[in-house]
């Protein structure tokens, strides 16, 4: 039971209906669903029961996120994005059926002098451009040799764009031209599309794609809206007002005393902060939604509430749902407001934050 007022809501049906998009828009690849970072705030134990009768595999940052998943009942291959850098890692992943991403001469070496491994299904990460992570193109041949020749099967080749988002980018472009040279010398599977590049770069959405923000309902690229991307919302967030106060014109609100009335205002408080997710940085231009209206953020951030100008509400009462983001106020908008990004803020939601799942 929980008595504070403060709720995410997870559309499941919604994430289902954005993974048979990104089905749609490469319906000739398969889809690794990525759930890394608890399904960007979504429940990674949730969402990975929900999608597993329609998926063929999920995808995680680390060792630990797998090893959840697979404590659950989770069944479904596991892609370890970061790979494994133990020994005992490395049995762990044969012994779950976790296929690890190997980034570094260091993770194959160990794989290469390990035994009992013949089934364990490998990626190799090359780095056509990103810099991040992963093995240059020279390096990856020769290792997916060997790779090759210790496990009875290929690895499948991957790489991870810079710049997808951009529609015309000629680094794009380079990256693709690397890894897919790369894929047809050694006769190999490809994984390069994201989210974003399975709306800009088609022809890079083959082998295994990696949607990932899609998923929940956010649109991987500037300038686009999920609805125009074909994309429901998955997560809404909402809290209720818990005080109501008039103050004069001249005063101000919240620590530091940022935001002074211009006129006579009624203030409402909410029972959210930075504590649960939301930005403390938003600036003034922050907006929240009830009544069917949108009502403007005013002061300071607190930790666990939040100062709203309802003075255009006379209606506005405490125990009043708000919309803090979901369906009328776009996560995305918020994290603009903080000069971030939709992901940052839903990675943001904590244990503090009750979510409540809709299945149907």
């Amino acid at each position: 039971m929980h008595y504070r007022p403060t709720r995410a809501r997870i559309n499941l049906p919604a994430i289902l209906h954005n993974y048979r998009q990104a089905s749609h828009l490469a319906p000739k690849a398969r889809q690794v669903a990525v759930i890394k970072a608890d399904a960007y705030g979504h429940g990674a134990v949730e969402v990975a029961k929900y999608l597993a009768p329609h998926v063929p595999a999920f995808a995680v940052a680390f060792i630990d996120e797998a090893l959840l998943l697979r404590s659950a009942g989770i069944q479904k291959p596991v892609l370890i994005l970061e790979g494994v850098n133990s020994a005992e890692e490395l049995k762990l992943a044969q012994q779950s059926d976790l296929w690890p991403m190997l980034h570094s001469a260091n993770q194959v070496e160990g794989l290469l002098k390990s035994d009992g491994l013949d089934d364990l299904q490998c990626w190799l990460k090359v780095d056509t451009g990103m810099h991040r992570l992963g093995l240059n193109p020279v390096e990856a041949q020769s290792w997916a040799d060997k790779l090759g020749r210790k496990l009875n099967k290929k690895p499948v080749l991957a790489s991870h764009f810079s710049c997808a988002e951009e529609f015309h980018s000629e680094t794009n472009k380079h990256q693709m031209q690397q890894l897919f040279a790369l894929a047809a010398h050694l006769d190999c599977e490809v994984s390069l599309a994201n989210s974003a590049a399975l709306y800009t770069l088609p022809g890079a959405a083959v082998g295994w794609n990696r949607p990932g923000i899609m998923l929940y309902g956010c649109s991987p690229i500037p300038g686009k809206t999920a609805e125009e991307m074909g994309l429901q919302v998955a997560m809404q967030v909402t809290s209720q007002i818990i005080a109501l106060r008039d103050i004069e014109a001249g005063e101000t609100v919240g620590y530091n005393g940022r935001w002074q009335a211009s006129q006579k205002s009624r203030i409402a408080t909410l029972a959210i902060g930075y504590a649960d997710g939301y930005p403390r940085l938003t600036n003034s231009s922050s907006q929240v939604y009830l009544h069917d209206q949108r009502a403007q953020v005013v002061g300071t951030v607190s930790m666990d509430m939040l100062a709203v100008d309802v003075s255009h509400l006379p209606q506005a009462a405490i125990g009043d749902e708000v919309e803090i983001w979901g369906q009328h106020i776009r996560v995305t908008e918020v994290a603009g407001h903080a000069n971030t990004i939709g992901y940052e803020l839903l990675t943001r939601i904590n244990q503090r934050m009750p979510r409540i799942y809709q299945h149907d």
